[in-house]
Parts: C-alpha cells; structure tokens; sequence
C-alpha cells in the first residue's frame, strides 16, 4: 500500500486521528469551566473504556501498517537498561511519598482495595501502550525516515507536549493544561532520547505507565478532592528541569556511542 511507503505523513495522520478522538466527542457535551481534566484514582480508573479503545484500535492500525519492528518491538539495546533505573527510582519516589502522605483510611495509598490497584495499573499500562506508540513508535519512526535524530527527538517531543492542549476541550482550565503541556513535552524529550539509546519502545510503555500511575496515586492521597487543582509552578519545575537535563545526558551518550561505531 502506497501509504506504507510514506511513513512521515502515515504518523501525522494517526495523531490526527488520536487527536480528534478527543475532540470530536466535545462538540456533543456541555463544558465544565471549573474541571481540571483527569485528576487522582478515580478519575483515571474511569478512561478505561476509552484507553481500552484506543489500544486496540492503535494495535490494528500498527498491525496494518506492518510497522511493530519499526515502532520500537525489539529487545533493548546491550547496555541500555542501566539508563532506565533512575526513572524507575523516581517512581519508587514517590509510590514512597503516597505511602508516607496517605490519610485517606484507605486499603493502600488511596486504593480502596487490592482489585481497585490492579485495575489502575491495567489502565496505566492502556495508556503507556498508546501514548508511547503513537508518540515515541508511530510519530518516530515517521520523524525519523525524514529528519535527523535531534529534530526526531525535539518534533515527537514538542508535538507531545502541544498534543495535550486537547485537554482544553473537555473543560480543563488554562493553567492547568499548560502544566500538562510543560510537563508532557519535557517528559516527551526524555522518553524520545530513551527511545534513541535503547531502540525498544515497550520498556518505555511500563515505565510511562509506572510514571502516571504513582502520579495518580499521589494526587489522591494529597489532593483527596478530585475537582481539586494540583497544578503549581514548583511542581512543574521539579519535574520538567529534572527530565530536560536527563535527556539531554541520555542523548548525548547515544552521541558517543554512534561517533564510537565510525571511529577507526
């Protein structure tokens, strides 16, 4: 098929159409000018239908395409695993912080009950699938047969970030979607720098949805009124800078490895 044979505009044409999932369905509800998009446990546990849809959806297209070699489906590249334990220790983080933070009453760091966890990592790991696959598989690849590596990696990265000003459509208010915009995009520069270094997408779907789920599970416990902000500067910063200066290092190792291969 010719559209197989024209990866670049075969990627923008599915996040167009991850786009418009969001949207579309807007024009047909009554905004909420006090939301604050998704918020805490409940709030997440409630996509699952939607994050079910688009997973299933995005594995036929993916299937379709012939394009799971493409998009990361691979074994890790030797002496790449060593550059995911620092996320997996920030996550560890602050799972630890929820613990510690928890005064819900609850089963466990906001969770009413064992079943109620498995089920949010189910949903987590839905949307690790997507978000990952059309970002840092579909769109990658696509970026990566016309640009260079740096443009790869910022054009995914910039184009996630943007991508999630969608969340003004279902009501979410201004500040609060440029949070997620700055934080997105910076997360974004990090998993694309990660996808450089080690060629698999899928260990970047687990640690996204690792990522989310103890972000999920802190606002809860912090923040028990799902309506509630929890938007602030210091916590944006705290995230962003952290991951702009971790990818910029992760990036910069890819450098020397690939400058090593042609050296002789």
């Amino acid at each position: 098929m010719r559209i197989r044979l024209k990866p670049l505009y075969a990627s923008l044409g599915v996040v167009i159409l991850y786009g418009l999932w969001f949207i579309i369905p807007m024009f047909f509800k009554e905004m909420d000018p006090d939301a604050h998009g998704i918020v805490g446990i409940e709030g997440a546990m409630k996509e699952w239908r939607a994050e079910l849809i688009t997973a299933v959806v995005l594995a036929a297209i993916v299937t379709w395409l012939g394009w799971w070699k493409h998009i990361g489906f691979v074994p890790i590249e030797k002496g790449g695993v060593k550059f995911l334990i620092p996320i997996l220790l920030m996550i560890m983080l602050i799972l630890n912080s929820a613990w510690v933070l928890d005064e819900t009453g609850n089963w466990l760091m906001g969770f009413v009950s064992p079943m109620q966890l498995l089920g949010m990592l189910g949903v987590m790991l839905l949307l690790g699938f997507v978000e990952e696959g059309v970002f840092r598989g579909v769109l990658f690849y696509g970026f990566s047969t016309t640009f260079t590596p740096l443009f790869t990696v910022l054009g995914t990265a910039l184009t996630f970030g943007l991508f999630h000003f969608v969340n003004i459509f279902t009501g979410a208010a201004f500040m609060d979607t440029l949070y997620q915009v700055v934080h997105a995009a910076s997360m974004g520069f990090l998993y694309a720098s990660l996808r450089l270094r080690i060629k698999a997408i899928w260990p970047l779907m687990i640690l996204h949805a690792l990522w989310d789920f103890s972000f999920f599970t802190l606002q809860t416990v912090t923040h028990p009124n799902a309506g509630e902000s929890v938007t602030t500067v210091a916590s944006g910063l705290a995230i962003s800078i952290p991951a702009i200066v971790y990818g910029i290092f992760v990036y910069w190792r890819w450098r020397v490895q690939e400058d090593r291969k042609y050296t002789f």
